[in-house]
């Protein structure tokens, strides 16, 4: 196969926006499609190899496999072994647990399985798994598993066979995706039969170039190269993906395929040596950011600055040039391991020791015994705040078996009224301060919660597939019952902030609302108008009915998870006033969450003007100085980065007994 430098050029296109999309740079918003850019690329000359071997009468499958473990697993298995101490020393029980269970199956090249598994709305973030970004890796492999196999079953090659074969298969593959999204948003993700058709883009490029002249054409490649770049730059996470809008980027990287022959400006720019150098080393470029992102946040704590991220950008460049010179580039010319039997041996036993290391991570539970011995009785006490039992939660647990029902949680013996508690699960987190609530005003509490589900009416999750309509009819039930059970008083909290804007990087656009059950969202404004008009909707309907509405504003979301916070201090040896003080920095800063939630607050009390409801904000009993705190007196009042827990419930009760009084 020739050589074709822009294509090497084309990697460093592909890598550079993943790293500065994962470093949290506004700008490349769309930088995961730089993912999709290697797809089609490696599809294209896995192919092209393939089929010169079929036509040449050179093709073993065996020695596919033995190129595949040359070029794939020096340099994964050297980076999966840099990050065992380093996550060893940082990552808590457990994460650690999630960890040693993508470790094993990153080993496998099933990792994206194990993402795919663990993608719910309350699974560990990206900020605790140095190894999310192999998911990428597995579908590649597992492409490479079948795919011979296909060409094998098409025997000698004929141009338009190949073509109808590939491009019916990219059909399926594209309808699966476009399917997935609309029901199960978080697994299609990390789904291959999502992602194939992504790689056969490629093997069509293959199939339309191989036995001739490269194409040529200004037009096409300066198109492909923007439409790239556009999507860099305007995709965000509100994007489904993958699905149709996924065909831009690749696209755009099979006309450069087709059409930046070595004479157009396309070509020569990415055949620019700094872009080919790139490409050359973007494979352990692409291994090294996400363990150095991941690492360099958890020992902060709190969001790096972008000075450091920066730096660990610059660092996985630095690292990856030395790994593909010390590492990828021996094994790859046969230097280390020259006999095929030799480098498969080792390759399997690096895979089960990897494999092996993982299942006891997991089974071990994150091997909690690392922090058991270091843990001072303070700190002892503080973790033990987060874990204290809610009663209520069996009560609610019930809901699942007649779904939507209201929960009688609290109750006293001569009752003088009724009130209600709906919402999300910010909802189910301050419920604990709803019994002092009942305990002062002698009033029944039922609750009416469901978990990542809007307490609003009329309104649909965007990316909530089924969900989505489950979530609706479920706050319909509730208003029905709350009219039939003569409750005088509704509070409503939830993270309202998530629906009208997202959260700080606006990394949850699944959860914007829209009006229509199965339709997206096309810009902030529209979700933002989604947001209230489902407000209105559901405030005004429980005026009509003559009921005392109370809008609870959400508390201060945090940048850390105080649990790994707290043993990440007993992990690193901390004392209780060096940990208190670590604790401090990485309070959020009021700015931030304030900016975060302006819109959603203002149209509550926008909302609750019109039509006659209440406002109640908790916020000013977090502040510290210039942040909220999620740690004070010795408490921790956050079980996660924006629940409440218990304690911390029971600390903001006086403010919501003193806001109500029965009527």
């Amino acid at each position: 196969m020739k050589y074709r430098p822009e294509i090497d050029g084309l990697r460093s296109v592909a890598v550079l926006p993943v790293i500065l999309f994962h470093a949290g740079f506004s700008f490349f918003s769309g930088g995961y499609v730089g993912v999709d850019v290697f797809f089609v690329i490696s599809g294209y000359l896995i192919t092209t190899i393939l089929i010169s071997e079929r036509e040449a009468g050179t093709y073993s499958l065996l020695g596919f496999y033995e190129r595949r473990a040359r070029r794939i697993l020096p340099a994964l298995f050297f980076v999966l072994l840099c990050t065992i101490p380093f996550a060893w020393r940082w990552i808590p029980p457990d994460p650690f647990e999630d960890f040693s269970r993508s470790l094993s199956y990153a080993a496998m090249f099933i990792s994206n399985i194990h993402f795919l598994e663990k993608s719910s709305y309350f699974d560990i973030g990206a900020e605790f798994r140095p190894l999310l970004h192999t998911w990428s890796l597995a579908v590649e492999e597992q492409y490479y598993l079948l795919f011979p196999l296909v060409l094998w079953a098409l025997g000698a090659f004929v141009r338009r066979k190949f073509l109808l074969v590939f491009l019916i298969l990219s059909a399926v593959s594209l309808g699966i995706a476009e399917w997935g999204w609309r029901n199960y948003p978080s697994e299609n993700f990390f789904f291959s039969p999502s992602r194939l058709w992504e790689l056969l883009a490629g093997s069509i490029c293959a199939a339309i170039l191989y036995g001739r002249a490269q194409l040529r054409n200004e037009f096409g490649a300066l198109a492909g190269l923007l439409l790239i770049l556009g999507s860099v730059v305007f995709f965000t996470d509100n994007i489904p993906f993958p699905s149709v809008y996924t065909a831009v980027p690749v696209l755009g990287t099979v006309l450069i395929i087709l059409y930046a022959e070595k004479g157009t400006i396309v070509a020569r720019l990415l055949s620019l040596p700094v872009l080919v150098g790139i490409g050359l080393i973007s494979y352990s470029a692409y291994l090294w950011h996400q363990p150095l992102f991941v690492f360099a946040r958890i020992n902060s704590l709190a969001e790096p600055s972008p000075i450091l991220m920066s730096g660990m950008a610059m660092a996985s460049l630095i690292l990856a040039y030395l790994t593909w010179r010390f590492v990828e580039s021996p094994f790859r010319r046969r230097n280390l391991l020259p006999r095929r039997t030799g480098l498969l041996t080792a390759s399997a036993v690096g895979i089960v020791l990897f494999a092996g290391f993982g299942v006891v991570g997991e089974v071990s539970e994150g091997f909690p015994a690392r922090h058991e011995s270091k843990e001072s009785p303070m700190l002892t006490t503080w973790r033990l705040q987060l874990n204290r039992d809610r009663s209520h939660d069996r009560c609610l647990d019930k809901q699942s078996e007649a779904e939507g029902s209201l929960c009688e949680v609290y109750v006293p013996e001569t009752s003088k009224g009724k009130i209600a508690l709906l919402g999300d699960s910010h909802a189910r987190a301050i419920l604990p301060a709803f019994e002092e609530v009942s305990n002062a005003h002698g009033v029944a509490v039922l609750a009416g919660i469901r978990a990542a589900c809007p307490p609003l009416l009329g309104v649909y999750l965007a990316g909530g597939g089924a969900e989505a309509v489950v979530c609706s009819n479920i706050a319909l039930h509730h208003a029905n019952q709350i009219i039939l059970s003569q409750i005088d008083t509704v509070f409503i909290a939830a993270r309202w902030s998530l629906y009208a804007t997202g959260g700080y990087a606006d990394e949850e656009g699944d959860f914007a609302l829209t009006q229509t059950a199965g339709s997206r969202v096309k810009s902030a404004e529209e979700r933002l108008e989604n947001f209230e008009a489902g407000l209105e909707r559901t405030v005004s309907f429980y005026r009509r009915a003559g009921i005392r509405v109370v809008l609870i504003e959400q508390v201060p979301q945090q940048w850390v998870l105080p649990e790994n916070a707290l043993l990440q201090a007993v992990l690193q040896g901390l004392g209780p006033k060096h940990a208190r003080e670590k604790f401090k920095s990485s309070f959020v800063r009021r700015s931030n969450h304030d900016d975060l939630v302006r819109d959603a607050s203002d149209v509550l009390g926008r909302v609750a003007e019109e039509y006659g409801a209440e406002v109640l904000s908790l916020t000013e009993f977090f502040i510290a100085g210039d942040r909220y705190a999620w740690f004070l007196d010795d408490t921790v009042l956050y079980r996660d980065a924006d629940h409440l827990s218990t304690i911390g419930a029971l600390k903001v009760a006086p403010l919501i007994v003193d806001h109500y009084a029965p009527n």
